[in-house]
């Protein structure tokens, strides 16, 4: 039996269909719903969306923070930005991860602050998604 899936980002919806499954980055770690999962409602962060189509196909995507909705047969999921793994441009990716890790690296040299440090650790951890995702589809 199928789940729905709806991926809403500030731009609009990037994804809706149906999944065998998805595999979503919770707060507390990766988690994947099938159909009849048990409704509930969590936070979601910077990492990789992996949605099994019928059919065998699957789609990787790096995703933002957000919430994540679950309803037995079917899934909201509300981020920041979603990028599915063609339109990554990998290169790109790996420059902003590289500048993230420095950013973070002078930032503990200098006790910027937290809220700097946070900003970092998210576009260091967006890029770690953006980098996987990419990967992840081309095996």
């Amino acid at each position: 039996m199928a789940v729905e899936v709806s991926v809403v980002t500030p731009e609009g919806r990037a994804f809706e269909g149906s999944a065998e499954s998805i595999v979503l980055p919770g707060a507390e770690g990766e988690f994947g719903v099938l159909s009849g999962h048990e409704v509930f409602l969590t936070a979601l962060q910077a990492g990789a969306l992996r949605i099994a189509k019928p059919g065998g196909e699957t789609l990787h995507a790096a995703i933002s923070r957000g919430f994540a909705e679950v309803h037995g047969d079917s899934v909201a999921v509300m981020v920041g930005s979603c990028e599915f793994a063609h339109e990554i441009d990998l290169d790109r990716a790996r420059i902003a991860r590289d500048r993230a890790q420095r950013q973070l690296e002078e930032m503990r040299a200098t006790a910027e602050g937290e809220e700097a440090y946070q900003q970092y650790q998210e576009d260091y951890s967006r890029a770690l998604a953006r980098i996987a995702a990419s990967e992840q589809s081309e095996k």
